[in-house]
């Protein structure tokens, strides 16, 4: 056993191999992540299993959110000391034991504790690992496979919310919470073939860091402190269709049957944003942040929209445009995000990115006006409207970059014209000057490669 692990972890990057843990873990993503946002489908039968209102019910995903965000620094600090292999069979046991002990409560309370915090726990270092993965495994095909791996939650929710429904009708949610956390347990197999050690495969095996490696010094990068803006601004206006669209649909006259198909047309269209976001930003015709501004325009709008949707076919025009746009804003938020810093503090970029959003997911959709005003009103018109403003807000903050952009490119060139005055005055040589201009240079092409310069 020890000699089978320790040859699948000797595989080439962009290899065969690549490939085949880039399918292994999109299983994990598509059983945790995909799960977590089939769970609306759940929202009408929580709500009159436990007799509760909207407001309280919806607290059941948005702790699991909240605790994924909160905890993914320690997540990503985990992840660089013990590496991806641990995280990931730790994130899907959390998840299996989540499962377990939720299908036994007699509260909605008691459900938060035993099966939201565990499950955000585990998800949180799914969550964390498979950007990162994709870095261990993938050069030339880094972008590709990153959105084949988010394409899990699209896939997740395509296949499952059919899936929990046909479920829940048949043998009760408890049971089918019983039965899925066989499966993660199953699941965590997989972690086995991921590579054990916290550097790429094929090269020198690093020694782990003591402690946990959370680089707060990524706080004092502009870049990433306006993509953290960015998400804080989008997270509203992402959860709340995944969360109220069904009971919204129901609120309309839908049947259950054919509401619940919604995740499913949700989960197909995500699925291909994802695969396109991540094709398209491995092209250098496209640029991620102007890929990631205009999908949240698109998807702002349409949550903007949704109140007028109110047949069964509109509201598949709707599912259709909001997952395709949310497919690839996740996907190229996650591109930025990553390029922004060096290879080995993205798991804690990624992290601080969504320690933020965590603090929005928390009271959205339950506090954040969302169930508020929809039970005080006794529509979701108003709250769709401020859930969808928010998206709108979100595509606008990317434009600091531009800022950021002249002041990199400025203090390079201020950089090269003071050692060039120096040289003038003798007190410094052409090889000094030599060696300044082309470290500007390759600041200036990195930063273009990353998607941060706009240039021409």
């Amino acid at each position: 056993m020890a000699l089978f692990i320790r040859n699948v972890s000797s595989y080439k990057q962009d290899s065969l191999w690549s490939w085949f843990i880039c399918v292994c873990y999109t299983i994990c993503v598509i059983l945790t992540v995909g799960l977590t946002f089939s769970l609306g489908v759940l929202f009408p039968v929580l709500m009159d299993s436990f007799h509760e209102d909207r407001e309280r019910t919806a607290w059941t995903t948005s702790i699991i959110i909240s605790v994924m965000c909160f905890t993914s620094l320690t997540s990503g600090g985990l992840l660089n000391r013990f590496g991806i292999r641990t995280s990931t069979i730790l994130g899907c046991l959390l998840c299996s034991s989540a499962l377990a002990m939720g299908s036994f409560v007699p509260t909605i309370v008691t459900l938060f504790i035993a099966f939201s915090l565990p499950f955000g726990l585990g998800l949180g270092l799914i969550y964390i690992t498979f950007p990162v993965v994709a870095t261990r495994y993938f050069i030339k095909r880094r972008s590709i496979a990153l959105g084949f791996l988010m394409a899990g939650q699209g896939i997740g929710t395509m296949i499952l919310s059919p899936t929990l429904q046909a479920l829940v009708d048949a043998c009760d949610w408890r049971n089918t919470f019983r039965g899925f956390a066989g499966l993660l347990a199953i699941a965590s197999l997989t972690g086995w073939l991921l590579h054990k050690g916290i550097s790429p495969p094929n090269e020198p095996t690093e020694v782990a860091p003591k402690g946990l490696q959370l680089h707060f010094g990524l706080l004092r990068n502009p870049v990433l402190l306006i993509l953290i803006l960015t998400r804080c601004s989008y997270v509203l206006c992402r959860l709340t269709p995944y969360v109220h669209l069904i009971k919204y649909a129901n609120d309309v006259g839908i049947p259950a049957d054919k509401s619940a198909t919604l995740l499913m047309f949700i989960g197909v269209f995500a699925t291909l944003g994802r695969l396109g976001g991540g094709f398209l930003c491995n092209l250098k015709l496209f640029q991620a942040r102007i890929l990631l501004q205009a999908s949240l325009l698109i998807m702002g709008t349409s949550v903007m929209l949704l109140s007028l949707a109110k047949t069964y076919g509109t509201l598949i025009a709707f599912a259709i445009v909001f997952s395709a746009s949310d497919g690839m804003m996740i996907v190229t938020f996650l591109v930025e995000c990553m390029n922004s810093v060096e290879d080995s503090k993205q798991a804690s970029a990624v992290g601080f990115s969504m320690i933020s959003a965590g603090v929005v997911a928390l009271g959205a959709p339950p506090l954040t006006g969302v169930c508020f005003i929809a039970d005080k009103s006794g529509n979701y018109i108003a709250a769709f409207l401020f859930a969808g403003g928010a998206g709108i807000v979100a595509s606008l903050v990317p434009f600091l970059l531009v800022r950021v952009n002249q002041g990199i490119e400025g203090n390079i060139v201020d950089d090269i014209e003071e050692v060039e005055g120096l040289r003038e005055c003798g007190d410094v040589d052409g090889r000094n000057l030599q060696l300044l201009q082309r470290s500007g240079d390759d600041d200036v092409q990195h930063a273009r490669n990353s998607s941060i310069i706009l240039g021409t």
